[in-house]
């Protein structure tokens, strides 16, 4: 493997340690292998990669309101860049993140804002758990923690997955290494 994919084997470390509910250890990696693809040319698909699994263990770990922050920063970078069909499909997934964290934090109204702004922008049918929680909110319901985890689970909404880690590449960070 090439030295300049020492990112990719630290990142998959942190997978591990996600998949363990160490999400500690999980975050320590992913921000570290953040860092190393920003001296990369074309790093952007793994800095979206990367952003997501970060988003993903702030959120299992209940970190909702740091995961807001995240996501509305993350909009807001994404604003900047051109329009296409990429970087919109990536601000809707980003924009339902976040109201999934207001939905967990008993704030519908907020996500329900999020959520028509999504479907706005891709239409029907395009996000299907926007689709759902939307059609759950705006008919009243209250979503709960545990209705709102069968729905990700039934869509995939996690990336960090077993069986999409590779553990032979995996890559510990020294103890002393902390990109914080």
């Amino acid at each position: 493997m090439e030295p300049n994919m020492l990112h990719y084997r630290i990142a998959e470390r942190g997978k591990m340690h996600a998949l363990d509910k160490n999400y500690t250890e999980a975050l320590r990696h992913y921000k570290e292998a953040l860092k190393l693809t920003q001296k990369q040319q074309d790093s952007e698909l793994f800095f979206q990669h990367y952003s997501q699994c970060v988003m993903e263990s702030l959120e299992l770990s209940g970190a909702h309101d740091q995961v807001i922050s995240f996501c509305e920063n993350y909009r807001s970078f994404l604003e900047e860049k051109q329009q296409d069909v990429l970087v919109r499909k990536h601000k809707a997934f980003v924009s339902e993140r976040q109201a999934i964290q207001h939905i967990l934090k008993g704030e519908q109204e907020e996500a329900k804002t999020l959520l028509l702004e999504v479907q706005k922008d891709l239409g029907k049918g395009k996000q299907p758990i926007t689709d759902e929680l939307l059609n759950w909110l705006l008919r009243g319901y209250q979503v709960n923690a545990n209705q709102l985890k069968r729905l990700q689970q039934k869509h995939n909404y996690f990336i960090v997955r077993k069986e999409s880690v590779n553990p032979k590449i995996a890559m510990d960070l020294p103890e002393g290494v902390s990109p914080f």
